[in-house]
This record gives structure tokens, C-alpha cells and sequence, in this order.
């Protein structure tokens, strides 16, 4: 069996999956291959987990069992053992700090990478994840990710750029899922009324299909994540290629007026700032000019400067925010957290007329 030499696994995979296959396909039980070869049920565990080395011997007798020649067995032996020594190797200490500044329980309890608790499969595995060569390539894209970000300095800094780094890659990895028409700026901003109508449906899993149905027209992917430990984004918007965008959102506050103002807000990046940067939206970010700008165009979407002014005249009570709610279309919630935003009612008052959300149901 000729082995590529450019090939470089992430897994390790025993001979004894190998045969394991084998004898499903050729319906042979166990007991058969052990008697055939001479062994016992321990030991022909044993050989189906790695645990037995396959010999010349052994490997001619496998040859004669079950095909296909002994070369074969003798060489998945040795890449076997190539692997086990190359993926199972102990770490640098550059690659434990590395792996410091990622959220690596979050990443496996989330599948973004396999749940081993080896080291050295971990590097390979985020190496895989954030498509880079070697963890000296990692500085190169934090430096880039963190200029563009614009994260504000702490004490927790690196993990919160590896740990965002993760959650944006996920969102990348996920772009090629989605059949997406060209980007269209302008058929955006035209069904921008049509989104804003989507707030009156209180259940994620009835809004989000159709919410990505109409961004995936006009050349945006929606990305839905939870955020891994240490990233403190609850959305982002950025241009994967010339004519595809992302929006990712993480459901941060899980209530209908944040979820829907970080939607608005990432589509204003889109519309106003381009393929400038990846805009990153949460805690610990800086709140540039172009932040502003995109809390003000989410903003207006949401409640139109029309109305806008006549806000105060209706936070008197439940009856009179649900009225003015209808009155402009939008749920209930949302003018209460544009009530808040604008310091008409104090932080908490009135969020009965949220809509909860919880990660079942989304």
C-alpha cells in the first residue's frame, strides 16, 4: 500500500478499524477471524484497538484470512505508528501558551474539534480548525483579526481574541453550507421592512429559516452560535468574498430587542461600511465611529426617526408601549428595549414585554 507522504492525518486510526470493515462488508464475525488466525477474543480485541503490534507473521495470516497481501498489513501497521507517535507526542511550550489563549473546552463541548485529551491532537486539531500551517501562522492572523476587530486592551486580552477568532472561524466554516445569491446592497436595504415584520413571531425556530431565506437572497449568510468561553462578541459582519457577506449572532441576552438590534446593527455595517474590517459587536470592543454609526442605523430601522420623538408619550405603562408597539409594527419588546437605550425608562422597567429566548428553542 503506497502511502502519500504529503498526507498528514489529524486522527489515528488502528489496522483494526481496517478489518473491522473488512468483516462487515464480507459479513465475518470476530470469533471466525480469531479462530482462522489463531487467536483468542482478548487478543483479537486487542488487535481491532491498536493494542497488537501486527507482525510479518500475524500479517500472513491476515494476508491468507481476509486479503489482501501481507505488504498491505505491514505497511497500515507502520503508518499507524507513524501517526500514533506524531499525533501523541509531548508539546512545546510554545504550543502550550498557545492552546492557553483558546477556548479548547468550549471548542470540543461545541464539536468545532475532536474531544481528545492529548496535547499534541489538540494543536493539530485547532491548526486543522483555523486553516493554518503552523501555530507561527497564528500571529499573523491574530494581529490582523485583533486590528480589525478593535478590541479594547485587558487583562484577558489574548483569550479574548483567540477565543472570538474561534467563533468568527465557525462562522466561516459554515458560509459554503448555504446557497447564496450575489451580495445586493440595494435589495437589502429594500427588505429591510420585510425583516422588521419578522419581529412580531416570538419563536426562533419559526423567524430564523425564514430571516435566513431573505438575507441569503440578497448575498448575506446568517450564522446562529452560542460564543465559546472568553469571547464576549454577541454579533459580527464581515465580506467573505467579493460578493458574499456573513452575519453571525449569538443570542447574547437571549431577549427579542437585543437580538434584533444586533441584527440590524451588523446589516448597518454591511450597508454603510463595506468590505472594510470584520466589525465585531459586544463587551470589550472599542465603540468607534463606525460603531455609532451602526447602533444609529439599527436604531432608526427599528423605530423611524417619525416616531422616534413621540417615545416619551408612550412608556406611561404596559398599555400604552403595546399600543405604540402596534401602532408602528414592531414588537412590544423591542420598543422597550429602545426605551431603555434612549434612557426614557430605567434599565429593567418594563422587560415583561420582552420575549424570552432559550438555546432549546433556537
Amino acid at each position: 500500500m503506497m502511502s502519500n507522504p504529503l498526507f498528514q492525518p489529524t486522527w489515528v486510526s488502528p489496522p483494526g478499524e481496517t478489518i473491522l470493515d473488512i468483516l462487515s462488508d464480507r459479513e465475518i464475525s470476530p470469533e471466525c477471524l480469531a479462530r482462522d488466525i489463531g487467536y483468542d477474543l482478548n487478543g483479537i480485541n486487542a488487535l481491532f484497538n491498536g493494542s497488537q503490534e501486527i507482525s510479518e507473521h500475524l500479517a500472513h495470516k491476515l494476508a491468507d484470512a481476509i486479503g489482501p497481501d501481507a505488504d498491505f498489513w505491514l505497511t497500515r501497521e507502520q503508518q499507524y505508528r507513524e501517526d500514533v507517535s506524531r499525533v501523541y507526542r509531548h508539546t512545546s511550550k510554545k504550543e502550550d501558551s498557545w492552546l492557553a489563549e483558546l477556548p479548547i473546552k468550549s471548542m470540543q463541548a461545541f464539536g468545532w474539534i475532536s474531544n481528545s485529551d492529548s496535547k499534541s491532537k489538540k494543536v493539530i486539531d485547532c491548526l486543522d480548525y483555523f486553516g493554518i500551517p503552523d501555530i507561527s501562522a497564528w500571529k499573523d492572523v491574530s494581529a490582523e483579526f485583533t486590528k480589525e476587530a478593535r478590541f479594547r486592551t485587558s487583562q484577558t486580552f489574548d483569550q479574548e481574541v483567540g477565543a472570538t477568532a474561534a467563533w468568527v472561524r465557525f462562522g466561516e466554516t459554515k458560509v459554503s453550507k448555504f446557497s447564496c445569491k450575489p451580495w445586493d446592497k440595494n435589495k437589502l436595504l429594500s427588505n429591510l421592512d420585510t425583516i422588521r415584520a419578522l419581529t412580531h413571531i416570538s419563536d426562533p425556530a419559526l423567524f430564523i429559516p425564514e430571516l435566513q431565506a431573505i438575507l441569503n437572497d440578497c448575498g448575506v449568510v446568517l450564522v446562529i452560535s452560542k460564543t465559546p468561553e472568553g469571547c464576549p462578541a454577541s454579533g459580527m459582519a464581515k465580506f467573505v468574498s467579493e460578493d458574499r457577506a456573513l452575519i453571525m449572532l449569538s443570542f447574547r441576552y437571549l431577549s427579542d430587542d437585543h437580538f434584533w438590534f444586533s441584527l440590524f446593527h451588523e446589516i448597518g455595517h454591511l450597508v454603510l461600511h463595506g468590505r472594510k474590517a470584520t466589525f465585531v459587536e459586544g463587551e470589550g470592543f472599542e465603540c468607534t465611529e463606525e460603531e455609532k454609526e451602526a447602533n444609529e442605523f439599527s436604531a432608526l430601522v427599528l423605530i423611524p426617526a417619525v416616531f422616534r420623538k413621540n417615545m416619551r408619550a408612550h412608556a406611561a405603562d404596559y398599555k400604552s408601549i403595546i399600543k405604540f408597539a402596534k401602532s408602528i409594527g414592531i414588537a412590544p419588546g423591542i420598543v422597550v428595549g429602545q426605551m431603555q437605550y434612549e434612557k426614557i425608562l430605567k434599565p429593567a422597567h418594563m422587560n415583561k414585554l420582552k420575549v424570552r429566548y432559550s438555546w432549546p428553542s433556537i
